[in-house]
């Protein structure tokens, strides 16, 4: 059983696929990395989902963290009425991961005074000349009013920094700027994009060249992975299988309300058929269909299904032919390479 009701603590969501930027690596894009993804839906949650989601969770007793798997929240239609029916139900936390360039000052004043359990994770890559080279399309002075709006009015606010080689210089001066401004927390981390996709560089939609920052440790333990497995793939097959949601006691909902045991599995369902990790889901849709895991259908009630009662569990420890190992599951909780920026040696965090 991957969790039952009463053990879930956290519930991750993307709660749209709209957003503003056309950030080079994120899962919205597709190909060249300047192409929307088309196997990508434009969809958003609503109140009746969650009202699906919190019907059986006590006040207080469960968070949400809008992670952005595809979206921004703030670019959703429907987040506001959402936004007032989660405070209003009692989470424990609303978390949201943004860019920051969305919405007025007047609007994130009014955000911070809504609630003392709203949390905003501001993901700032930079300063002023170089935020924008990969947050293709931010604007970075809207970003630092709207936050200094958040936090002067009572906000609990705090700043991610993705490292890359045109930024990390910067490091000292963003946390320095993060202070004075009341930011609680800053976090600077290694993406594990690059190494995986076996390059350096990237381009953005502007033309321009994105490189990974040099002393990135992601890209030596890749070439380690390969001396010792012969390929990633191998990797991937071989590697001991510990998963990071289960053992927080959290689970995702994508922006079409279909639960995931994670928001990792959650991209994935919406890549082209030829991306391995889209692969290995045509093994669980071929057992189950693509409609097993929609909560507007079936509620709370798929945790009793086969996929999250046995599929998850036996495919990671190899039991059983019918449950095919995951590629996702290989990919971000192996033993040997830390895919995620939110984890282990890829993140520095530091209360302010």
């Amino acid at each position: 059983m991957f969790l039952n009701i009463d053990q879930i603590k956290t519930i991750q969501m993307d709660h749209t696929s709209r957003c503003q930027l056309a950030c080079p690596q994120c899962a919205r894009f597709h190909g060249s990395q300047t192409e929307l993804n088309p196997y990508m839906p434009i969809d958003d949650t609503t109140v009746d989902d969650y009202k699906i989601i919190l019907e059986p969770f006590e006040r207080d007793s469960v968070k949400l963290f809008h992670c952005g798997n595809f979206g921004d929240s703030l670019a959703s239609p429907t987040f506001d009425a959402s936004l007032d029916y989660c405070i209003d139900q009692g989470v424990k936390e609303f978390k949201m991961a943004v860019n920051g360039s969305a919405r007025s000052k007047e609007w994130w004043r009014d955000l911070a005074q809504k609630s003392n359990r709203i949390v905003v994770n501001f993901s700032i890559d930079g300063l002023e000349d170089t935020n924008h080279l990969y947050r293709v399309n931010s604007n970075f002075k809207k970003i630092m009013e709207n936050a200094k709006a958040f936090i002067d009015a009572g906000g609990n606010a705090r700043w991610y920094f993705i490292e890359f080689e045109h930024n990390y210089h910067q490091i000292d001066e963003a946390k320095r700027i993060a202070s004075d401004m009341g930011f609680k927390q800053f976090n600077a981390k290694y993406t594990g994009r690059f190494a995986e996709q076996q390059q350096n560089k990237v381009e953005t939609k502007k033309g321009t060249l994105v490189e990974d920052k040099k002393d990135n440790h992601n890209q030596k333990d890749m070439q380690e992975i390969k001396q010792t497995y012969d390929s990633f793939e191998q990797y991937i097959e071989q590697t001991p299988i510990t998963c990071k949601y289960k053992q927080e006691n959290s689970m995702f909902i994508d922006m079409q309300m279909k639960l995931w045991p994670c928001t990792w599995m959650g991209a994935p369902a919406y890549f082209g058929p030829n991306n391995p990790q889209r692969k290995s889901f045509d093994a669980i849709y071929n057992l189950y269909g693509e409609d097993f895991n929609d909560m507007r259908k079936y509620g709370w009630d798929i945790l009793q299904h086969e996929f999250f009662a046995k599929y998850l569990d036996r495919s990671w420890n190899d039991q059983d032919d019918k449950f095919k190992r995951i590629y996702t599951c290989g990919r971000t909780c192996g033993d040997k390479f830390e895919f995620s920026s939110g984890y282990g040696k890829n993140t520095k965090r530091e209360n302010l």
